[in-house]
């Protein structure tokens, strides 16, 4: 038998769903589909972004002009706010400042000040008050691996972890709020082969180029399939 989904909780209160993402654009390119199913069911759903993404790449050859350089902060901003009306969810800002990607042999050292090197307990006090804020029945974040090596997005599970950690415990910062325990956390695991094996197949099968094929060639195995749980 097939039970309807139902966006209330065994409380009879309405379900509330918190995402924490590392930077502003993650919330529309990991997730989006499955948050605005739920957002279209009742659920009240939350993005937590904990930074602004400030040092991030351009990656639309149309959109590569000085002038988007020098107001990325600003564009980053704005283009939080089109998700977040797109996707129906509310956002909060953690307001950290993005480490950036290092590139090179060897890497240079990430800037200082940067998300990535704050202490991920100090850093969790903002990420605290929304947990105790929202009393968010699942919170979703990213592994140990920060689903790839972006030195934010490793951070934010960090982060994460110790602000469910201390959420959880009424002695720590009872000015942030009643303590709360997230009933159920997730790992947002959208780089596995599988997926974009499935993805390299569909593009195929449609006659169309895949982006994937080469990638898919080459990829190496992180064993991530078995940790799946929940599509």
């Amino acid at each position: 038998m097939c039970v309807p989904f139902s966006a209330q909780a065994a409380d009879g209160e309405r379900l509330r769903l918190l995402h924490v993402h590392a930077h502003p654009d993650d919330e529309s390119s990991k997730g989006a589909a499955t948050t605005a199913k739920y957002v279209a069911e009742g659920v009240r759903v939350v993005v937590a972004t904990c930074t602004g993404g400030e040092r991030g790449s351009v990656l639309n050859p149309k959109l590569d002009r000085p002038e988007v350089w020098e107001n990325m902060a600003e564009i980053r901003k704005a283009e939080m706010a089109q998700a977040r009306e797109i996707l129906g969810v509310e956002h909060y800002a953690l307001g950290f400042v993005d480490s950036g990607l290092p590139e090179g042999d060897p890497l240079p050292e990430l800037p200082s000040g940067c998300f990535a090197l704050m202490d991920p307990a100090q850093a969790a006090e903002p990420l605290v008050a929304v947990i105790r804020m929202l009393r968010p029945h699942v919170l979703t974040t990213y592994d140990e691996q920060g689903g790839y090596p972006h030195p934010d997005h490793i951070q934010c599970h960090r982060v994460s972890v110790q602000a469910l950690r201390l959420a959880a415990d009424a002695s720590y910062r009872p000015d942030l709020g009643a303590a709360w325990a997230v009933p159920k956390v997730y790992y947002q695991m959208g780089f596995h082969r599988l997926r974009y094996a499935a993805l390299d197949l569909a593009l195929h099968e449609q006659g169309m180029d895949s982006p994937y094929t080469e990638r898919l060639a080459t990829w190496e195995d992180r064993h991530y399939e078995h940790r799946i749980t929940t599509r």
